[in-house]
């Protein structure tokens, strides 16, 4: 049955403008997401389908000329009110074949590590009780502890939780990079046209969250733009280092 493997790149952004289109090193934004899941067919003995939704005219022209399968999103699935369920829902169905698992690739982070993919595949082959996997990072200096509700005229008091980080209760946040589930759960999830009442529901009723402490950029702003250039030269820089 193998894996449907869904890239998703909206044009449209509030925060960075056409941010699946920038220059990273030459390549576009949403092209490290495509290559990363092109390439996972090479690492693990089963078929990935991998399948492009966008309504970027650009991002269409580069899928047709590399034979990629594209679906053209339509506007109501293209403003940022739309759920990222139904954009799955409608390119798995137009697909119209039936898969084992659902990965979904944000077309806006660059930074990938096959290793990570592969560690969330063997999860669910060798644990048929969970539902997903889902990739986490400890927020480290984020902790809400340090946190203040926003205000531009003056600090909101509150009560001191700890000066050292170590020390902290720790939290954990969902980074972007892997979201892999089986396809039958959220199909039936949506089909039955269930309420997901709690985060990150419709993936599964049993997720598994893979914590990580990988350098990985969610390409919101032009800070988050640059910061995944130089994460991708230095990555760059250790795999070229590595291989002599």
């Amino acid at each position: 049955m193998g894996i449907f493997s869904l890239v998703v790149a909206r044009k449209g952004s509030k925060g960075l403008a056409n941010k699946v289109v920038q220059l990273i090193n030459g390549k576009y934004v949403f092209e490290y997401s495509i290559e990363y899941s092109l390439n996972l067919a090479k690492l693990i003995n089963v078929p990935i389908f991998t399948v492009v939704s966008s309504d970027s005219e650009l991002i269409e022209t580069y899928c047709l000329s590399k034979g990629i399968y594209f679906i053209k999103r339509e506007d109501r699935l293209s403003s940022d009110t739309c759920r990222i369920e139904e954009v799955i829902y409608d390119a798995y169905t137009k697909v119209g074949k039936n898969f084992k698992y659902i990965s979904l690739l944000y077309g806006n982070v660059p930074t990938r590590y096959p290793d990570e993919f592969l560690k969330a595949y063997n999860f669910l082959e060798g644990n048929n009780d969970y539902d997903a996997v889902l990739s986490m990072q400890n927020v480290e200096k984020y902790n809400p502890s340090w946190m203040f509700e926003y205000n531009e005229e003056i600090l909101p008091l509150k009560e001191k939780e700890g000066y050292r980080r170590q020390d902290l209760k720790q939290f954990m946040i969902h980074d972007g990079h892997t979201i892999l589930f089986r396809s039958d759960y959220f199909i039936n999830f949506i089909k039955n046209g269930k309420k997901d009442e709690f985060m990150y529901q419709t993936f599964g009723k049993k997720i598994k969250p893979l914590i990580n402490n990988k350098l990985i950029v969610d390409v919101d702003t032009k800070s988050d733009l640059i910061l995944a250039d130089s994460v991708l030269k230095v990555m760059g820089e250790f795999i070229t280092d590595n291989n002599g």
